[in-house]
């Protein structure tokens, strides 16, 4: 027997077939459901509204026409980036399941259908150059170290003659694309009050795992990927919290990364997280994860457990808790981060012991995260006397 379909109702309106409310319960966002299985997010004034955009859509469903799909040939750049890509892999299969890696093979397909209509051969360093420039600062800084590796390869194969030399070199003797300057940072800092601010409501709105990540990453500058991985039989042994800092392995190697060791028995206020997260880990079934949270819907994902909080779904909660505060700034979970560098700069730690504790190859990067209206003032003790000045003012 088919199960009846279940009534969806908005404002007190039913939305029509493959209509359903936005699945971050933002008013006036809604989700269409495609015919391929994709969905669609989009804003409506009014639920009227949004069930007439559906309406109109599934009046298209059936009449829509497939297009069939383009191979591409040995001139284009689309038959050789595949090839590179799995090269790539042979050499570093680690690389398969790193989010940087998906990342910079999404670009890589993009530049190659970007340059679709240019025989791989005839590309030019000006056409290069143009569509650089177009670029916003961070696509450059995604794509450059990884789209010079492609142009070696691609030029030693003798597939692009029109280059003398690879554009993404880092050589001072030669023509080079010039990347853009960093932008200032858009978001704002957060301050004390509107940590403190964030974490009650997080409460207030059941989301405890949220203020367990919070106090986490405010007494020892993790990030939301660390604090996330976290798990009880892995990163607590002997009453010390231990981590080998994900990012730091990625670009130093594991061996070489940061490893961070943390004694329960001397640092009160971070045994009471683990001991609120070790509650919160029994009732939620005995959670192998430090952070865990009892998810309304039943959605697995690439989740080990149906209780694990993902670093995407942490930001989620921050995001959906600082709006139900009324802040406004755009501050994401990260600047929680910023916030611990900015305090352990308050209580006295010197920028040199917080490079160490947030794992940073500069000491410039340090700085960038700390909030320069909060820090302390340095006392100068220096006196020049009157017979050294030389006079009287």
């Amino acid at each position: 027997m088919v199960r009846p379909k279940k009534t969806r109702i908005v404002d007190g309106t039913e939305l029509v077939d493959n209509l359903y409310p936005d699945p971050r319960k933002r008013p006036g966002y809604y989700r269409y459901r495609r015919a391929n299985g994709t969905d669609k997010i989009f804003q409506a004034e009014s639920v009227q509204e949004a069930n007439r955009i559906a309406t109109e859509a599934n009046a298209l469903r059936d009449t829509a026409v497939a297009t069939p799909e383009r191979v591409p040939n040995r001139q284009q750049l689309a038959f050789h980036v595949p090839e590179y890509i799995a090269y790539q892999q042979r050499l570093n299969p680690a690389l398969v399941g790193k989010k940087s890696w998906h990342n910079r093979v999404y670009a890589l397909h993009q530049f190659a259908e970007k340059f679709s209509a240019t025989p791989v051969g005839h590309i030019t360093w000006q056409q290069v150059s143009t569509w650089w420039d177009d670029l916003t600062y961070n696509q450059q800084k995604l794509r450059h170290a990884e789209f010079r590796k492609l142009f070696n390869w691609l030029m030693a194969k003798g597939l692009m003659p029109k280059l003398q030399y690879n554009p993404f070199t880092t050589a001072d003797d030669r023509p080079r694309l010039i990347a853009k300057q960093k932008p200032p940072k858009s978001r704002a800092a957060l301050t004390v009050a509107q940590y403190w601010k964030i974490y009650r409501q997080a409460g207030e709105m059941e989301l405890e795992a949220l203020q367990v990540a919070m106090a986490l990453s405010l007494l020892t500058t993790w990030r939301r990927e660390d604090i996330c991985s976290l798990q009880w039989d892995q990163n607590i042994k002997d009453r010390t919290l231990q981590l080998v800092v994900a990012k730091s392995a990625a670009q130093k190697g594991h061996a070489r990364a940061a490893r961070q060791a943390w004694n329960l028995d001397q640092y009160p206020a971070l045994a009471r997280v683990i001991n609120r997260a070790r509650e919160l880990s029994l009732q939620n079934r005995r959670c192998p994860f430090i952070v865990s949270h009892w998810p309304e819907r039943r959605i697995w994902g690439s989740k080990e457990h149906l209780a694990q909080v993902t670093p995407e779904r942490l930001s989620r909660m921050f995001a959906e808790v600082r709006d139900a505060c009324g802040i406004k700034g755009g501050q994401s979970f990260h600047e929680v981060r910023g916030l611990a560098s900015t305090l352990y700069r308050i209580a006295g730690y010197g920028v040199e012991q917080i490079q160490e504790l947030m794992a940073h190859e500069s000491k410039g990067t340090t700085l960038g995260y700390q909030d320069a209206d909060a820090l302390p003032y340095t006392p100068m003790n220096f006196v020049l006397p009157d017979d050294v000045i030389g006079g009287e003012f």
